[in-house]
């Protein structure tokens, strides 16, 4: 999370050169690290190994991985702003999810976030994927397949920073999950998304070939309905 984010995150509202300097020294004593963004200028804030390790239960718990951090960073502020929107109600990201106990063995597969909420007093889990490069055809096919089968997801969002990319999953994906399956899954493409903040009030992705605002896939118009197979349409409320 960049700085000013967490500091606003604050129920003290500290003072932001105060709020620094205890960052600052938490940064000293190894417990957090700091990455500036090369694109938005901004200082993001993340756990490092030891200081992910004062926190989780596991004795060898997973942090953040420096190759990987324009990628999280981005997943992280796609997350929380959909928290922010009010389409979802809480985030775990992939570090945390593979430090929970059993979580692989329960759910088989670990996005990159899981979102949930509540609609309608049903508890809903979406995947959230954020593919800034394209991965290999059958790597694809086969992550897919995981979230079919397990029944505990139930929606994916697959992001985008590139069309071409977006259609090359579309195509792989429909192949593999078949057309009774495919309505379970959204495609959305952010051309700018590494170098500005995604603006997520009107971006619209790709379900079952038709263009739907991804707050209409979350929530539709009282809540996100559950997956019915038997309808060729995406799974909105309308």
């Amino acid at each position: 999370m960049d700085l000013e984010s967490l500091r606003s995150e604050c129920d003290a509202d500290p003072n932001y050169s105060h709020f620094a300097r205890v960052i600052r020294k938490m940064e000293k004593a190894n417990v957090l690290e700091g990455y500036k963004h090369r694109f938005n200028g901004k200082k993001y804030i993340y756990f490092s190994h030891f200081g992910e390790s004062q926190l989780a239960k596991e004795k060898n718990p997973t942090a953040i991985s420096k190759e990987s951090l324009i990628h999280d960073i981005k997943v992280t502020e796609i997350a929380r702003n959909f928290i922010k929107l009010g389409w979802i109600d809480q985030i775990t990201l992939e570090h945390e999810l593979q430090n929970k106990r059993d979580f692989r063995a329960v759910y088989k597969v670990i996005p990159d976030a899981l979102l949930e909420t509540r609609r309608e007093g049903k508890k809903v889990q979406i995947a959230f994927e954020l593919e800034l490069t394209q991965k290999h055809k059958q790597r694809i096919k086969e992550k897919a397949k995981q979230y079919i089968i397990n029944s505990r997801y139930n929606y994916i969002v697959y992001f985008f920073s590139k069309e071409s990319v977006m259609k090359t999953y579309i195509e792989v994906i429909s192949e593999a999950v078949g057309e009774k399956n495919i309505d379970k899954f959204l495609f959305v493409t952010d051309k700018a998304m590494t170098a500005e903040v995604t603006e997520l009030d009107n971006l619209e992705g790709i379900c079952h070939g038709q263009k739907v605002l991804i707050s209409k896939f979350l929530m539709g118009e009282n809540g996100v309905k559950e997956h019915n197979s038997d309808k060729n349409s995406c799974s909105l409320i309308r």
